[in-house]
């Protein structure tokens, strides 16, 4: 039971640093802000993968990765956004590409993570 609720007070800052970067995107970077969903997601990997390296014990694996850095990204948000860019023939090759990124892409960033958090 105290592993759900440590992982579910990480989870709180990790959504609410989530929403702050997706509101501020857009007044810092302009149209780029559209990547901010992928940079949140492959930070999420690395980092993730950077706390599995370190092989933190139980408790802080849970706040930290599950918690914190779960509550952060959103691996959902490609999906919903693939089944509304197919809709619309312009953005496919553009929104197909980001989403085979988001997903193949973490599994690298993932291992280049676990790899600096085993020699931190």
């Amino acid at each position: 039971m105290m592993q759900i609720v440590v992982a579910g007070l990480g989870a709180i800052f990790g959504s609410m640093a989530r929403f702050s970067l997706l509101e501020l995107a857009p007044k810092v970077f302009g149209k780029a802000s559209a990547w901010m969903v992928m940079v949140i997601n492959l930070s999420a990997a690395l980092l993730i993968g950077f706390a599995y390296g370190m092989q933190l014990p139980v408790m802080q694996n849970t706040f930290w990765a599950t918690g914190i850095l779960g509550g952060y990204s959103t691996f959902s948000t490609p999906i919903v956004a693939l089944a509304n860019g197919l809709q619309n023939p312009g953005e496919r090759v553009s929104i197909i590409g980001q989403t085979l990124l988001a997903f193949v892409g973490g599994v690298p960033v993932l291992l280049l993570g676990a790899w600096l958090g085993a020699h931190f």
